[in-house]
């Protein structure tokens, strides 16, 4: 289904509830009420709020890493914490909030595969800043970014490179934000770190810069040296990824919480206290499994007859681990015939036995 006519069907069903969109890289979340968005979340660290926040330059890195003592604290949403103390007022929140889910969702469109599911009903149990984006003017932008970003980046690969003014421009016919733009084009700072600098989307400085390279008033450099640090990941970013583990793990989405353990160790595994929560996350997810009774030598079988298994509703992924499953093979050899990592390949299990698609048959005798 392309993703236009995805948020077209959440919207003209006035659904309530979370559509999540999985690709290879990253998870994104975008929350409706009667069928318009209300927020959105996304484990990508340039689409966190933090990003937002250092990079238009409202906090600093320690100043965010202060806010985020606090809000854990007092139990505070980091918006509404910032409005209390005078750094935001409420348009300010709003408009940073809206870019932000607007960017995401505009992001979407430009992806060529992914997986979906609609979560009917269910929201976030922890309180947000709730808005009310109609879906039809997203869907619009998003189909017209689109096509826009295909031109673009035959000339501006990535909001890495550095533009740079190679011929006299005449101004008078510019807007405000293109002279903000062009001020920002020294030779040094890239597309992205533009679009920072001005408080706008990147599509917007990228299309700027194309039009202008078309004209033969900019060049391009290449991205020059070190990749740059991803604002807002400083010392505390990855307290939002364990927030969003902790609370995968109180509502008993086990998967969902070894996705964000997997996230947490790959960009921050190397911090001590993230290595100490990663291990005792892992724990957790253990004891709930070991309660499940799915230790090695526990033998699964199939809870419902092979004529109804083509009705099942399932995943590739629990459909072939319930084509491994005969009534005979442990727990410990059906996880072998499977790829991929063997504790979410046993949480896919137990989430086939919580549904009754699967039972415990027996355990195999003592060798």
């Amino acid at each position: 289904m392309p993703f236009a006519d995805l948020l077209q069907w959440v919207a003209q069903s006035a659904k309530t509830g979370t559509l999540v969109v999985s690709g290879d890289a990253f998870q994104k979340k975008i929350y409706f009420q009667d069928g318009s968005i209300t927020a959105s979340a996304s484990d990508n660290p340039k689409e966190f709020l933090s990003y937002y926040l250092v990079g238009w330059g409202i906090l600093g890195e320690e100043e965010l890493e202060h806010m985020l003592q606090l809000q854990e604290r007092h139990g505070t949403m980091l918006g509404e914490l910032l409005v209390m103390i005078g750094r935001l007022n409420r348009e300010e929140l709003d408009r940073i909030l809206r870019v932000k889910t607007e960017e995401l969702i505009y992001d979407l469109f430009l992806w060529d595969e992914g997986e979906f599911r609609f979560l009917d009903n269910i929201l976030p149990a922890r309180k947000f800043q709730a808005q009310a984006i109609p879906v039809d003017l997203l869907i619009l932008e998003g189909v017209r970014r689109k096509d826009e970003w295909q031109r673009i980046r035959d000339v501006v690969p990535d909001a890495a490179h550095v533009p740079r003014i190679v011929r006299a421009l005449d101004v008078r016919k510019m807007g405000p934000v293109e002279i903000a733009i062009l001020r920002e084009i020294d030779g040094a700072n890239s597309v992205e770190r533009i679009a920072l600098n001005c408080r706008i989307a990147t599509f917007h400085v990228a299309h700027f810069v194309f039009q202008g390279i078309q004209q033969g008033v900019f060049e391009l450099l290449p991205p020059s040296g070190e990749p740059e640090p991803i604002p807002g990941l400083g010392g505390g970013a990855w307290r939002f990824l364990v927030k969003d583990v902790e609370r995968a793990l109180a509502e008993g989405r086990l998967l969902d919480a070894l996705a964000g353990l997997t996230g947490l160790e790959e960009k921050y595994g190397s911090q001590r206290k993230v290595a100490e929560l990663l291990g005792t996350f892992r724990s957790r997810i253990q004891e709930a499994l070991d309660r499940s009774g799915l230790d090695d030598r526990a033998v699964p079988e199939l809870a419902i007859s092979m004529a109804d298994l083509p009705n099942v509703e399932c995943g590739p992924e629990e459909g072939f681990l319930l084509s491994r499953i005969n009534g005979i093979y442990t727990v410990d050899e059906v996880l072998k015939l499977i790829p991929g990592d063997a504790m979410e390949n046993r949480l896919r299990m137990k989430g086939l036995l919580d549904r009754g698609l699967l039972r415990l048959k027996r355990n195999s005798p003592e060798p």
